[in-house]
């Protein structure tokens, strides 16, 4: 009887070293970013541009290194600010210089940057998408600052979709107003992509997969001071948000489900815009492959959006 009560302790001692490993090692996946550097710059596609530099809006004031895009004079006082994916960079990869030469050429200034923990900006704990905003709030003091910019856009991608809408909910009083937000495939839960991963990558079942949920929350908790849930918690409030986003997805975008952007659509405003691709050539590809669309979708929305501003 004792050799049993020993070898059941020690199975279950086993499997909770296993369980809370396991969560570790995949909260540590959701909390760490690949380091990735730029292979362009706007010069190689005939743009005039400026590196710049400035600090994040928070107490530890994270150095960020970006690229100013500029139009014309731009008298206007406007300009979109670009935000990268995970993992990516202020050039957002292959085929996002193209992009935002074209949306310059539609007469917008654009500045795009490196968020916290990525390319050249410094080191600095990920946020999910919430810790985030801070960058953001840094990029529109700089362009208040040093650009005279008064109006921005955001427009973002995946990750950076999320640090958008995030940014609108919280926006503080720092002089330039964001006016508008385009969110290309946000997600809703990251804890759901996690599982969905692990049980699409690995031999683990979903249902255990499912189960590593606790750990997960836990294990972020303790060991980045963060509650993986405050992503779903943010985006259900994105109706605060005080004008019509636009957000877009794909169908057959795998790393990101439908169902998260649309999902998010759902706890926005009445007047926002919801539009899905019907195929994207990879995740966060929609442009790639729906270039004129693409385009369309934007040019039409932050048109307005800018527009319904000089009528107020």
């Amino acid at each position: 009887m004792k050799k049993l009560i020993i070898l059941s302790s020690s199975i279950i001692i086993f499997l909770i070293i296993i369980y809370f490993g396991l969560s570790l090692y995949i909260t540590d996946l959701a909390y760490d970013a690949k380091r990735n550097f730029p292979e362009e710059n706007p010069s190689d596609y005939s743009l005039i541009y400026e590196d710049v530099s400035f600090k994040s809006y928070s107490k530890d004031e994270i150095e960020l290194k970006g690229w100013w895009i500029p139009y014309g004079s731009n008298e206007k006082g406007e300009a979109i600010i670009w935000i990268h994916g995970l993992d990516a960079e202020r050039s957002g990869g292959e085929g996002k210089l193209e992009m935002m030469k074209e949306i310059n050429e539609m007469g917008y200034s654009l500045l795009t940057f490196d968020l916290r923990g990525h390319g050249e900006s410094g080191t600095a704990p990920l946020g999910l998408g919430v810790r985030e905003k801070e960058d953001i709030y840094g990029a529109m003091k700089f362009l208040n600052d040093e650009k005279n910019i008064s109006k921005v856009g955001l427009w973002g991608i995946s990750y950076g979709a999320v640090v958008a809408i995030d940014a609108g909910i919280n926006e503080p009083d720092l002089g330039p107003d964001i006016v508008g937000i385009m969110a290309d495939t946000p997600y809703f839960s990251v804890l759901e992509l996690l599982t969905k991963e692990v049980s699409d990558r690995t031999p683990i079942p979903k249902f255990i997969a499912e189960l590593l949920k606790f750990g997960i929350i836990q294990s972020g908790k303790m060991l980045h001071g963060m509650d993986i849930n405050d992503v779903p918690e943010s985006m259900a409030n994105n109706d605060k948000i005080n004008f019509p986003i636009l957000i877009t997805s794909c169908k057959t975008d795998e790393r990101v489900p439908e169902s998260h952007p649309s999902r998010v659509y759902s706890f926005s405003k009445e007047s926002s815009e919801y539009y899905i691709f019907d195929e994207c050539e990879d995740h966060g590809e929609a442009y790639e492959t729906n270039k004129s669309k693409y385009m369309t979708l934007f040019k039409e929305y932050f048109s307005n959006r800018f527009e319904y501003i000089y009528n107020q």
